[in-house]
Protein backbone atom coordinates (compact mmCIF):
# COMPACT_ATOMS: atom_id res chain seq x y z
CA UNK A 1 0.00 0.00 0.00
CA UNK A 2 1.76 3.24 -1.09
CA UNK A 3 1.15 5.99 1.74
CA UNK A 4 2.41 9.76 0.53
CA UNK A 5 2.34 13.03 2.86
CA UNK A 6 0.64 16.04 1.97
CA UNK A 7 0.48 19.36 3.55
CA UNK A 8 -2.49 22.21 4.50
CA UNK A 9 -4.91 19.88 2.53
CA UNK A 10 -7.60 22.26 3.36
CA UNK A 11 -10.36 19.47 1.22
CA UNK A 12 -9.50 16.81 4.02
CA UNK A 13 -10.30 19.50 6.83
CA UNK A 14 -12.97 17.79 8.16
CA UNK A 15 -11.49 14.12 8.40
CA UNK A 16 -8.55 15.84 10.09
CA UNK A 17 -10.46 16.79 12.52
CA UNK A 18 -12.56 13.76 12.93
CA UNK A 19 -9.86 11.32 13.54
CA UNK A 20 -7.83 14.10 16.34
CA UNK A 21 -11.26 14.35 18.00
CA UNK A 22 -11.77 10.74 18.30
CA UNK A 23 -8.10 9.86 19.29
CA UNK A 24 -7.59 12.78 21.23
CA UNK A 25 -10.55 12.03 23.55
CA UNK A 26 -8.33 8.69 24.51
CA UNK A 27 -6.04 8.81 27.09
CA UNK A 28 -3.66 6.42 25.55
CA UNK A 29 -3.66 8.41 22.43
CA UNK A 30 -4.06 11.90 23.60
CA UNK A 31 -2.30 15.07 22.85
CA UNK A 32 -2.64 18.08 24.99
CA UNK A 33 -2.10 20.72 22.78
CA UNK A 34 -5.29 19.45 21.24
CA UNK A 35 -8.77 20.74 22.53
CA UNK A 36 -11.68 18.60 23.10
CA UNK A 37 -14.22 19.69 21.36
CA UNK A 38 -14.90 19.50 17.81
CA UNK A 39 -15.94 22.92 17.32
CA UNK A 40 -12.45 24.14 18.42
CA UNK A 41 -10.12 21.15 16.70
CA UNK A 42 -11.49 22.65 13.86
CA UNK A 43 -10.38 26.24 14.14
CA UNK A 44 -7.74 25.40 15.14
CA UNK A 45 -6.61 23.11 12.07
CA UNK A 46 -8.33 25.18 9.71
CA UNK A 47 -5.89 27.90 11.40
CA UNK A 48 -2.70 25.89 11.22
CA UNK A 49 -3.60 25.42 7.27
CA UNK A 50 -4.06 28.76 6.69
CA UNK A 51 -1.37 30.17 8.13
CA UNK A 52 1.80 30.03 6.41
CA UNK A 53 4.26 29.82 9.36
CA UNK A 54 2.20 26.49 10.87
CA UNK A 55 1.23 23.30 9.39
CA UNK A 56 -0.50 20.54 9.30
CA UNK A 57 0.67 17.12 7.55
CA UNK A 58 -1.93 14.94 5.65
CA UNK A 59 -0.43 10.86 5.89
CA UNK A 60 -2.57 9.34 2.57
CA UNK A 61 -3.10 6.20 0.65
CA UNK A 62 -5.26 6.22 -2.67
CA UNK A 63 -6.22 10.51 -0.86
CA UNK A 64 -7.34 8.35 2.26
CA UNK A 65 -6.58 9.97 4.99
CA UNK A 66 -4.75 7.84 7.23
CA UNK A 67 -3.17 10.03 9.47
CA UNK A 68 -3.20 13.64 10.91
CA UNK A 69 -0.50 15.91 12.69
CA UNK A 70 -0.56 19.52 13.50
CA UNK A 71 1.85 22.30 14.04
CA UNK A 72 1.50 25.68 15.23
CA UNK A 73 4.64 27.54 15.39
CA UNK A 74 4.51 30.79 17.66
CA UNK A 75 5.89 33.64 15.99
CA UNK A 76 7.81 35.38 18.67
CA UNK A 77 10.50 32.88 19.22
CA UNK A 78 9.69 30.22 16.03
CA UNK A 79 8.60 27.31 18.53
CA UNK A 80 6.35 24.79 17.23
CA UNK A 81 3.65 22.79 19.41
CA UNK A 82 2.81 19.62 17.72
CA UNK A 83 -0.92 18.38 17.94
CA UNK A 84 -1.19 14.14 17.46
CA UNK A 85 0.35 12.64 15.57
CA UNK A 86 -3.03 10.82 15.38
CA UNK A 87 -3.98 7.47 13.24
CA UNK A 88 -7.54 6.49 11.99
CA UNK A 89 -6.87 3.24 13.04
CA UNK A 90 -3.76 1.62 14.50
CA UNK A 91 -0.53 3.63 15.72
CA UNK A 92 2.26 3.56 12.58
CA UNK A 93 5.44 4.14 14.33
CA UNK A 94 7.63 4.68 11.04
CA UNK A 95 4.80 7.16 9.66
CA UNK A 96 4.80 8.68 12.83
CA UNK A 97 8.54 9.50 12.46
CA UNK A 98 8.18 10.21 9.33
CA UNK A 99 5.10 12.76 9.20
CA UNK A 100 7.37 14.72 11.98
CA UNK A 101 10.65 14.02 9.65
CA UNK A 102 8.23 15.92 7.21
CA UNK A 103 7.31 18.36 9.37
CA UNK A 104 10.88 19.39 9.90
CA UNK A 105 11.47 19.67 6.00
CA UNK A 106 8.67 22.18 5.66
CA UNK A 107 8.72 24.37 8.57
CA UNK A 108 12.74 25.19 8.43
CA UNK A 109 12.82 28.39 10.34
CA UNK A 110 11.73 26.36 13.77
CA UNK A 111 14.55 26.38 16.79
CA UNK A 112 12.27 23.90 18.48
CA UNK A 113 9.26 21.31 18.14
CA UNK A 114 7.43 20.47 21.42
CA UNK A 115 5.43 17.72 22.52
CA UNK A 116 2.90 17.57 25.36
CA UNK A 117 0.26 14.62 26.18
CA UNK A 118 -1.09 12.37 29.07
CA UNK A 119 1.52 10.84 30.30
CA UNK A 120 -0.68 7.18 29.52
CA UNK A 121 0.40 7.84 26.05
CA UNK A 122 2.51 5.00 25.47
CA UNK A 123 2.83 5.80 21.93
CA UNK A 124 4.28 9.34 22.03
CA UNK A 125 6.43 7.88 24.41
CA UNK A 126 7.91 5.28 22.41
CA UNK A 127 7.68 8.25 19.32
CA UNK A 128 9.57 10.82 21.48
CA UNK A 129 12.43 7.84 22.38
CA UNK A 130 13.04 7.24 18.67
CA UNK A 131 13.21 10.72 17.99
CA UNK A 132 15.72 11.40 20.66
CA UNK A 133 13.38 14.22 22.37
CA UNK A 134 14.65 15.48 25.58
CA UNK A 135 12.04 15.47 28.41
CA UNK A 136 10.51 18.24 30.64
CA UNK A 137 9.46 17.85 34.24
CA UNK A 138 5.65 16.01 34.10
CA UNK A 139 2.88 18.61 34.27
CA UNK A 140 0.22 17.80 36.33
CA UNK A 141 -3.56 19.64 35.44
CA UNK A 142 -5.53 20.79 38.34
CA UNK A 143 -9.05 21.27 38.26
CA UNK A 144 -11.31 23.00 41.23
CA UNK A 145 -15.61 22.88 41.27
CA UNK A 146 -17.02 26.01 42.29
CA UNK A 147 -19.29 23.32 44.66
CA UNK A 148 -15.89 22.76 46.36
CA UNK A 149 -14.48 26.36 46.35
CA UNK A 150 -14.20 28.75 49.66
CA UNK A 151 -14.06 31.41 49.40
CA UNK A 152 -10.93 32.97 51.47
CA UNK A 153 -10.51 36.24 53.18
CA UNK A 154 -7.55 38.14 51.80
CA UNK A 155 -4.72 40.80 53.55
CA UNK A 156 -3.24 41.65 50.55
CA UNK A 157 -3.68 44.51 48.33
CA UNK A 158 -5.13 42.95 44.80
CA UNK A 159 -6.35 44.91 42.01
CA UNK A 160 -7.64 45.06 38.49
CA UNK A 161 -4.85 45.43 35.71
CA UNK A 162 -4.82 48.68 34.42
CA UNK A 163 -2.59 50.48 31.40
CA UNK A 164 -0.05 51.92 34.43
CA UNK A 165 0.88 47.99 35.18
CA UNK A 166 1.51 47.39 31.91
CA UNK A 167 5.55 47.35 31.32
CA UNK A 168 5.76 45.92 35.06
CA UNK A 169 3.53 42.92 34.29
CA UNK A 170 5.74 42.19 30.64
CA UNK A 171 8.96 42.55 32.66
CA UNK A 172 8.22 40.16 35.40
CA UNK A 173 6.55 37.88 33.23
CA UNK A 174 9.14 37.68 30.56
CA UNK A 175 11.79 37.49 33.27
CA UNK A 176 9.83 34.43 34.90
CA UNK A 177 8.19 32.25 32.53
CA UNK A 178 11.19 32.05 29.60
CA UNK A 179 10.01 30.55 26.84
CA UNK A 180 6.55 29.88 27.89
CA UNK A 181 4.21 30.04 24.78
CA UNK A 182 2.55 33.77 25.71
CA UNK A 183 4.56 36.90 25.68
CA UNK A 184 3.84 39.28 28.54
CA UNK A 185 2.73 41.90 25.55
CA UNK A 186 0.73 38.93 24.57
CA UNK A 187 -1.53 38.59 28.05
CA UNK A 188 -0.98 42.78 28.22
CA UNK A 189 -2.87 42.75 24.72
CA UNK A 190 -5.25 40.60 25.11
CA UNK A 191 -6.21 42.06 28.67
CA UNK A 192 -10.39 42.38 28.16
CA UNK A 193 -10.71 40.40 25.12
CA UNK A 194 -10.00 36.79 26.36
CA UNK A 195 -7.63 37.26 29.62
CA UNK A 196 -8.40 39.25 32.88
CA UNK A 197 -5.21 40.08 34.68
CA UNK A 198 -4.94 41.09 38.34
CA UNK A 199 -2.00 42.67 39.88
CA UNK A 200 -0.81 42.36 43.61
CA UNK A 201 0.72 45.57 45.42
CA UNK A 202 3.05 45.75 48.12
CA UNK A 203 2.18 48.01 51.64
CA UNK A 204 3.57 51.02 49.32
CA UNK A 205 1.70 50.78 46.82
CA UNK A 206 4.10 48.92 44.40
CA UNK A 207 3.63 46.12 41.80
CA UNK A 208 4.80 43.41 42.82
CA UNK A 209 3.02 40.21 40.83
CA UNK A 210 0.05 39.49 38.69
CA UNK A 211 -2.29 36.34 37.90
CA UNK A 212 -4.36 35.85 34.89
CA UNK A 213 -7.36 34.63 33.73
CA UNK A 214 -8.32 32.71 30.61
CA UNK A 215 -11.76 32.97 29.81
CA UNK A 216 -13.69 30.47 27.14
CA UNK A 217 -16.92 31.82 25.47
CA UNK A 218 -20.08 29.97 26.49
CA UNK A 219 -17.88 26.41 28.00
CA UNK A 220 -18.80 27.08 32.04
CA UNK A 221 -15.22 26.47 32.31
CA UNK A 222 -11.83 28.58 32.34
CA UNK A 223 -8.17 28.55 33.06
CA UNK A 224 -6.07 30.12 36.13
CA UNK A 225 -3.42 31.06 33.83
CA UNK A 226 -0.43 32.36 34.75
CA UNK A 227 1.29 33.64 38.02
CA UNK A 228 4.34 35.52 38.88
CA UNK A 229 5.79 37.04 42.15
CA UNK A 230 8.93 39.33 41.76
CA UNK A 231 11.55 37.42 44.18
CA UNK A 232 12.38 39.95 46.94
CA UNK A 233 8.64 39.54 47.71
CA UNK A 234 7.56 36.01 47.58
CA UNK A 235 6.19 34.26 50.94
CA UNK A 236 4.14 37.13 51.90
CA UNK A 237 0.93 35.42 50.35
CA UNK A 238 0.59 37.52 47.45
CA UNK A 239 0.52 34.56 45.13
CA UNK A 240 -1.95 32.88 47.98
CA UNK A 241 -4.07 36.05 47.38
CA UNK A 242 -3.54 36.49 43.72
CA UNK A 243 -4.76 32.76 43.23
CA UNK A 244 -8.15 32.74 45.13
CA UNK A 245 -8.82 36.58 43.28
CA UNK A 246 -8.46 34.71 39.70
CA UNK A 247 -10.94 31.80 41.29
CA UNK A 248 -13.13 34.33 43.08
CA UNK A 249 -13.52 35.96 40.01
CA UNK A 250 -13.77 33.02 37.53
CA UNK A 251 -16.48 31.12 39.43
CA UNK A 252 -18.37 33.86 40.79
CA UNK A 253 -18.19 36.99 39.00
CA UNK A 254 -18.31 35.07 35.25
CA UNK A 255 -20.46 31.77 37.05
CA UNK A 256 -18.19 29.50 35.68
CA UNK A 257 -18.55 25.41 36.99
CA UNK A 258 -15.03 24.63 36.76
CA UNK A 259 -11.60 26.27 36.56
CA UNK A 260 -7.94 24.30 35.82
CA UNK A 261 -4.63 25.22 36.14
CA UNK A 262 -1.24 23.74 35.08
CA UNK A 263 1.85 23.06 37.69
CA UNK A 264 4.93 21.42 37.06
CA UNK A 265 4.83 17.68 38.90
CA UNK A 266 8.39 18.91 41.04
CA UNK A 267 6.89 21.83 42.27
CA UNK A 268 5.21 20.33 45.24
CA UNK A 269 5.53 24.15 46.86
CA UNK A 270 3.02 25.22 44.53
CA UNK A 271 1.19 21.66 44.04
CA UNK A 272 -0.23 22.11 48.46
CA UNK A 273 -1.20 25.64 47.59
CA UNK A 274 -3.68 24.46 45.00
CA UNK A 275 -4.44 21.83 46.74
CA UNK A 276 -5.70 23.54 49.87
CA UNK A 277 -7.25 25.93 48.14
CA UNK A 278 -9.73 22.57 46.71
CA UNK A 279 -7.90 21.63 43.41
CA UNK A 280 -8.03 18.21 42.54
CA UNK A 281 -5.35 15.94 40.59
CA UNK A 282 -7.15 15.65 36.82
CA UNK A 283 -4.44 14.35 34.29
CA UNK A 284 -0.60 13.97 34.46
CA UNK A 285 1.36 14.99 31.61
CA UNK A 286 4.39 14.88 29.93
CA UNK A 287 6.15 17.23 28.21
CA UNK A 288 9.15 16.75 25.52
CA UNK A 289 11.15 18.71 23.11
CA UNK A 290 13.17 18.12 20.09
Amino acid sequence: MQKNLKENCLESLQQCVDIAFKRNNQPENNSAYCPKSKESIYADFEFMINNPNSLVVGLFSNDVLLGVLGCFTNPDNNWVDCIGPFFANDWDQDNAKAMFAFAKSKLTKAVQFNFYFDARNKNLHQLMDALSAKRKDNEYVLMLEKCDYKPQQLMQNIVMYSDKFENDVIKLHDATHIGLYVTGKDIVNSVGKDREVFCALDENGLFVGYGVLKRYDNTGHMTAEIFAVAKAARGNGYGWALLNTVVDCALNKHNANTIDLVVDKLNTHASNLYYSCGFKLVVENSSYFN
